[in-house]
This record gives C-alpha cells, sequence and structure tokens, in this order.
C-alpha cells in the first residue's frame, strides 16, 4: 500500500516524477510524487465545483473520509478552508473544523496555513512544511462552490496536528426567542425562523466567511441557540445532516440511518420533518427518548418539532432548518 511513503508525503517533498496529463483524474492511492499530488489535488477541485446540492455538500465528510474511496490514503486527505484560514472541512479530525488556522506554524516556524492560502492565490501550487520531524509537501488551490458559487481553498497533503487550536466565538444578534426560552408551540417557531435565517445568512455571506463562527455559536451550550436537549439542525431534504448542535461528529456528513423510522405511534418523523421543511414550515410530534428522563428509552416521551427551510440564490435545492422540545407533562 506505500504506507511508508504515503503516510506522510514525506517522499513527495523531493520527488518528481515524468509529467502528467493535465487531464487525468487520479485517487489518493495514486499518489507518488509532486505531479501525482497535484492532479490528486485538481482533481478535488474539479468534485467540488461539481457538487451543487445541499445531499452533496452535507456528504463530505463522510466521502473525504472514506479510506476505501478515492479521496484518503493515511495521512493524504483533504481539507477545505474559508480565504481566512478558518477549516471548514478536515477530513481526517472533524472536532478542528470551524477553527481559525492563519497563524499556525510548522516545525521550522514557518507560516503554513498563510503559504497554503499564497498558494491557492497564486493559482496553485506546493507548499513545503516540516512536521513530526519529517520534511512534508503539500499542495494548495482555490476552487469554486458548485452550490454556493464562493471561491474556497482546498488543500492536499497537508496532516499537521490542529487539534490545540481554540474555538473562538463571535456572538451572533440575539434571536427574539433563545434556545432557553423554547416552551411551546409559538416559541419554537420564532427560535427555528431565526435560525434559519441566520444560517441562511452564513451561507450567502462572501466566501462563506460567517459560517465557521455561525456554527461554532449555534451549538455553544448555554448560548442564545442551545439549551440542554433544544438545537438546531440543518439538514438535506435527502436525510443527510449538514449541521447537528449537539452531536456534530455523530451525525454530520452521514444520513438517517433509516428515514422511514416511526415511533411507537406509528409517526414515520423523519420523513414528517423532512416533507415539513421542504414545505416551508410545519411541527411534527411523536414520542422520542427524551435523556433527562430514566426509562423512556423504548417508548419515548411527547417531543414536537418544528422545520423550515430555505435556499440559495438561483439553486432548488433545500435547508432544512428544526428544533424541537419536550413539553412538560
Amino acid at each position: 500500500m506505500r504506507k511508508a511513503a504515503l503516510a506522510t508525503l514525506a517522499a513527495l517533498a523531493l520527488l518528481v516524477s515524468p509529467s502528467v496529463q493535465a487531464d487525468n483524474r487520479i485517487t489518493a492511492h495514486e499518489v507518488m510524487d509532486r505531479p501525482t499530488l497535484k492532479v490528486f489535488g485538481q482533481s478535488a477541485k474539479d468534485y467540488m465545483e461539481s457538487t451543487r446540492t445541499v445531499t452533496d455538500i452535507a456528504r463530505l465528510r463522510d466521502v473525504f473520509r472514506d479510506e476505501e474511496g478515492p479521496w484518503k490514503l493515511d495521512d493524504l486527505y483533504l481539507i477545505i478552508m474559508v480565504r481566512s484560514g478558518v477549516v471548514l472541512v478536515h477530513s481526517a479530525d472533524p472536532t478542528v473544523e470551524n477553527r481559525n488556522a492563519f497563524d499556525v506554524e510548522d516545525e521550522r516556524g514557518r507560516p503554513v496555513v498563510q503559504n497554503i492560502l499564497a498558494a491557492a492565490e497564486r493559482g496553485g501550487d506546493f507548499v513545503d512544511y516540516r512536521w513530526g520531524g519529517v520534511d512534508r509537501v503539500a499542495y494548495a488551490t482555490y476552487y469554486t462552490s458548485g452550490l454556493t458559487g464562493e471561491k474556497l481553498v482546498i488543500v492536499a497533503g497537508f496532516s499537521q496536528d490542529l487539534s490545540s487550536l481554540p474555538v473562538e466565538i463571535e456572538p451572533l444578534p440575539r434571536p427574539e426567542v433563545t434556545a432557553a426560552q423554547v416552551v411551546d408551540r409559538e416559541t419554537l417557531i420564532t427560535f427555528v425562523k431565526a435560525a434559519s435565517k441566520v444560517y441562511r445568512d452564513a451561507m450567502t455571506s462572501p466566501g462563506l466567511k460567517a459560517l465557521p463562527n455561525t456554527k461554532n455559536a449555534l451549538r455553544q451550550e448555554g448560548g442564545d441557540w442551545k439549551s440542554g436537549e433544544v438545537y438546531v439542525f440543518v439538514i438535506s431534504t435527502d436525510g443527510y445532516t449538514l449541521f447537528h448542535g449537539a452531536q456534530p461528529v455523530r451525525f454530520e456528513g452521514r444520513k438517517f440511518e433509516d428515514i422511514e423510522r416511526q415511533d411507537v405511534h406509528g409517526v414515520p418523523y423523519l420523513r414528517e420533518l423532512l416533507a415539513a421543511g421542504e414545505a416551508g414550515g410545519g411541527f411534527v410530534e411523536y414520542m422520542f427518548d427524551n435523556p433527562a428522563i430514566e426509562g423512556d428509552e423504548e417508548i419515548g416521551s411527547p417531543k414536537i418539532a418544528y422545520a423550515t427551510g430555505f435556499t440559495l440564490p438561483g439553486r432548488d435545492s433545500v435547508f432544512v432548518v428544526g428544533s424541537g422540545f419536550y413539553p412538560d407533562p
């Protein structure tokens, strides 16, 4: 599997092979040297520019993390950043997503992420860096999102540990109803509509610059947008989770295991939530496990959810935004 070479990309820092034709498309398993790394990066660029639906974007994490697929092999994987250096998608460590890597340096003190951004600005280029005592190479380029039309940075071969980066949160405008104030249908619908507007504003911000902070703010426990079991989720109409305010690592990038799942009364609540969002708004009442109640795991407790939806300019694909609460007995 060429594990030693690919796991660190160390060999790529020096190797140059015969030229690779520009129209070739290769996978992570075929990367051998700088030219093939570049073609791999360009292949990822082309793939991202072809993604045009909410489902396409929601699936990215799982698609990019699949070691049996074309985009990952050991330490060779893809990262997507906004142009300010904030990580949007990290194929190896989703916990560092939405963190600002702009000031990250390699072991020689070189501003490696700033060099990555500069390489993308040049139209695509290599970036040499040192990590784990090994000289390595990455390739970075811009791509234009097929869904939003915004210009983003995609990086292949940057495997430096980013887990120490802090989570930075700038407060969003305070909603009329906060998560802690959701107690009935009226407050729930007001809360969800505000969350939908905030998320849409982030998705239409120049270069998606506002999106990482919006995600961080929406999942901040005790903040305006998350309180206990009241949180925001964003999903595609196919059932793929784009954003989850409570358990991002577990749910984001994945499809509902059983989109036709029913509660004990036969309510297909997942399907009804998607339909409500696609229709522009609606409530769904169903039984669901309440973590605050012992012994309801099998039959669940009454829950009320509300979902709405929005589209981006010039696109038909619907973002379904929702939340729910457990009414007092």
